[in-house]
């Protein structure tokens, strides 16, 4: 029989597989204490559980971990970008994000993405595959081991790939991460950040957990947003839009809408007025993002302040108006300060120099 990664596995089947090893329910708490608050990497170590319960799991299950393949360590705000090798040999991307009393982790969903936003670094790599729920798990894990004296408040779904399209594993991570025996982080302190998947926006308001969605918006314009956003072709604005009024009239949750600025592409004042006007009456907020540019391994132009993908960010005067316009308009909006600058740590960023894009 094959083991089991308990790291997979919720709770409530661990209580179950317990059963059926003919030891008592309540010792998955304790497991799960050991697990993910204590970070353990062998059951040997689960010093509180009987030698014959321990042989038990250690026949039944096995315990995952990371390894760490590289990081990058900003010396301007603390942020840490992390490069992890999975079991596979497959990269993942994970960002240590420290800011006053707050400690957010960026985490990835998949390896790669399907959804090929232009502007992101990692569109150029393709998909491979869904992380599964422990590799998500160990993302958050393995940071909270290099980083033992800061305990983690926050975390956000915004690293390599589109966590609504690995729905079920995001979902029992983040249950887990919730759980009191594990990491104890309020389901409030967890945002999933979407580019717009409808059908995973709708199973996500019916979940009885107050966690906090972002959807990538970047433009009020069909047309502009098509090319930005490739889904946007599928699930054009007027269905988004419908879809985010349905979200936030069954959670009584704001949504937050992400908005990266891009010079001549989305950042006039024509653009601020059409997407005061999507927004209006909607129960949101607008982080405004200013374009990252990407590294010199892509073709940077140092000359031109471009990218191989053509874009820059706009001038820091039009920002100012772009914003001005959104407040006049009653759009509760703030620019989102960068973390990491120095070290590239824009999502997909460090994975690149170990990859190369795949074959379509």
């Amino acid at each position: 029989m094959d083991k089991i990664d308990i790291k997979n596995i919720s709770k409530d089947e661990l209580r179950n597989e317990l059963v059926r090893l003919g030891e008592k329910p309540y010792r998955a708490g304790q497991i799960f204490r050991w697990l993910y608050k204590s970070g353990v990497n062998s059951f040997e170590e689960m010093t509180d559980l009987g030698k014959g319960l321990r042989d038990k799991l250690k026949e039944r299950f096995h315990i995952t971990k990371l390894i760490l393949a590289d990081s990058k360590h900003s010396l301007i705000d603390g942020t840490v970008k992390y490069l992890f090798k999975l079991e596979d040999v497959n990269t993942i991307e994970s960002v240590f994000l420290p800011e006053d009393n707050r400690v957010t982790l960026c985490l990835s969903s998949q390896v790669g993405c399907k959804f090929g936003c232009s502007f992101c670094a990692s569109a150029p790599f393709g998909f491979i595959r869904d992380l599964k729920t422990s590799e998500i798990l160990d993302e958050a894990l393995s940071i909270r081991r290099h980083n033992p004296s800061s305990a983690i408040t926050n975390i956000v779904f915004m690293g390599i790939g589109e966590p609504l399209d690995n729905y079920d594993n995001v979902m029992k991570s983040i249950r887990i991460m919730n759980d009191a025996d594990a990491m104890k982080i309020g389901a409030r302190k967890i945002t999933i950040s979407t580019c717009g998947l409808i059908p995973g926006m709708k199973r996500l308001a019916g979940e009885k957990l107050q966690v906090e969605l972002s959807v990538s918006l970047h433009s009020a314009d069909d047309k502009v947003r098509s090319a930005l956003v490739p889904i946007n072709k599928r699930y054009p604005l007027k269905e988004l839009m419908a879809a985010c009024k349905e979200y936030t009239k069954k959670t009584k949750r704001i949504i937050t809408f992400e908005y990266i600025l891009l010079k001549d592409m989305n950042s006039s004042k024509e653009d601020a007025r059409k997407l005061s006007a999507l927004l209006k009456g909607l129960m949101c907020k607008v982080n405004l993002i200013m374009y990252n540019q990407v590294s010199p391994v892509r073709n940077y132009s140092a000359s031109t302040g471009t990218d191989a993908k053509g874009y820059k960010a706009p001038e820091a005067a039009q920002a100012k108006e772009f914003i001005g316009m959104l407040k006049r308009s009653g759009v509760n909006v703030m620019l989102r300060k960068s973390k990491g600058e120095d070290i590239d740590a824009g999502c997909g960023q460090l994975r690149i120099s170990a990859m190369r894009p795949a074959r379509g």
